[in-house]
């Protein structure tokens, strides 16, 4: 610095500028984010439910190449969805399509802001849409219903500085910023699942005397979801709810006839709950809740060798 003449003051600088950044007045961002509903899910299943957001983005007035985005959102332990009752689904965001990154702010450990690094037109302006990506883990024992979480003005902070050569550092920049307030959204409609295991009777030669088997009629619906079990009459021809039928598999029109009750003393037919017979019930807790199946043949001597066999249907009604 040298001095010439009165009150006038030359600076003389040296050196290179590698990179600068700007957020001079008239520069500016505005942010949505969108595309976070989650749609109609099944907590009963063993995938996850996914859903892609976006950041749509609009920014003008920059003179600089790029611009430089840090996208903090609010980060809890455990992030939920609230429900009927109060009830709570576990989810997140990622900032990865492999659900690895959690989408958080620069203040929360183990969660990364969400780090933008695009490109301005000549023109000044940016446009773009830039994809999140969202994930509820399955097996969840909920109500059905809608689910949500609001990330407030106060909950997200999007930080935008144009710069050229070096971006600037996420865990600096805080100025210029918007908010971006969203909702995420799920829905969990009622649904069961059913699974059975075979009802196999013991070999015999002659069925002089009663043979009697079981087998396990396996339900899992959505928490508070009352459903019933109804059993058909089988596949075997002339078989009914009334009169199952057991049809040799070697062929003819040899049959034997068989029985299915919901009881141990094996007195209540199970049935489709028409004509006295009897269907099973219950209201879902998102476990799964078994149901015995108490099969019986009668003495029926003089049926020729063979394995027979039928087929029933049951049904869930929900």
């Amino acid at each position: 610095m040298r001095l010439l003449g009165k009150g006038m003051i030359v600076l003389t600088l040296t050196g290179a500028m590698l990179a600068w950044t700007c957020a001079a007045r008239g520069q500016t961002c505005s942010f949505s984010v969108g595309y976070t509903d989650f749609g109609t899910i099944n907590t009963l299943g063993n995938e996850p439910a996914d859903v892609v957001g976006a950041v749509i983005i609009y920014c003008s007035g920059y003179s600089t190449p790029m611009v430089r985005m840090c996208l903090n959102i609010s980060t809890i332990e455990d992030r939920k969805l609230t429900g009927p009752s109060g009830a709570t689904i576990n989810y997140n965001l990622y900032v990865d399509p492999d659900h690895v990154n959690v989408w958080g702010s620069v203040l929360n450990p183990g969660t990364v802001p969400y780090i933008l690094d695009l490109p301005v037109h000549s023109s000044g302006k940016i446009w773009a849409q830039e994809p999140f990506y969202g994930r509820i883990p399955p097996r969840q024992k909920v109500p059905a219903g809608t689910y949500t979480h609001t990330f407030s003005a106060a909950d997200t902070f999007f930080v935008y500085v144009g710069y050229t050569g070096t971006p600037p550092d996420c865990s600096t920049a805080t100025t210029p910023s918007q908010p971006a307030p969203f909702n995420v959204s799920a829905t969990v409609g009622t649904n069961c699942n059913i699974s059975a295991t075979p009802l196999a009777f013991a070999d015999t030669t002659l069925l002089d005397q009663a043979l009697v088997a079981t087998s396990r009629v396996r339900v899992t619906c959505v928490s508070g979801t009352s459903f019933t079990v109804a059993l058909d009459g089988g596949t075997t021809q002339g078989g009914t709810i009334a009169a199952r039928k057991l049809a040799r598999t070697e062929g003819g029109a040899e049959t034997i006839d068989y029985q299915i009750y919901s009881d141990a003393a094996r007195v209540q037919i199970w049935g489709d709950g028409t004509n006295g017979t009897a269907v099973a019930q219950g209201v879902g807790t998102g476990a799964a809740q078994t149901f015995t199946v108490y099969g019986q043949v009668p003495p029926q001597p003089g049926k020729a060798a063979g394995h027979y066999h039928d087929t029933i249907t049951a049904t869930i009604g929900f």
